[in-house]
């Protein structure tokens, strides 16, 4: 019986977002669609959450591929928040957006989801890790 469930499905895990390691900014509630993304096939990802500084125009999303060291090696999705549906200034943040996996990424690595304000400085973040 214990041969009936394929060894891959069990290997998946969901990806647990935390706190960025830049510091103490608001932590972003992020889902991945799928979960976790297939290198080569496009993603879903929803960000929420409550930016306390607000959230203007100008505002982005952005989403990047970190290897261990915290060095980016992939730019996922830069979205302009605001353009998205969402009505500035606000505090609350809502967003999804659909972005390519590259199929270059390695099995381990981590993403980093964060809000940059109007002046691109960081006012939300988290960060997941994916281990294959």
């Amino acid at each position: 019986m214990v041969n009936a469930i394929p060894y891959y499905q069990l290997d998946k895990r969901a990806t647990t977002f935390g706190p960025c390691p830049e510091g103490s900014l608001p932590i972003l509630t992020v889902t991945l669609q799928p979960d976790p993304p297939v290198p080569g096939q496009n993603c879903t990802v929803t960000a929420t959450g409550t930016i306390d500084s607000g959230i203007n125009p100008g505002a982005t999303l952005v989403a990047v591929a970190l290897d261990g060291a915290h060095n980016v090696i992939g730019s996922l999705a830069s979205v302009d928040i605001c353009s998205s549906g969402v009505t500035c200034p606000t505090t609350s943040l809502s967003v999804t957006t659909s972005f390519p996996v590259d199929a270059s990424l390695p099995a381990a690595y981590s993403i980093s989801i964060a809000v940059m304000d109007e002046n691109k400085a960081f006012v939300g973040c988290s960060y997941g890790a994916i281990t294959g």
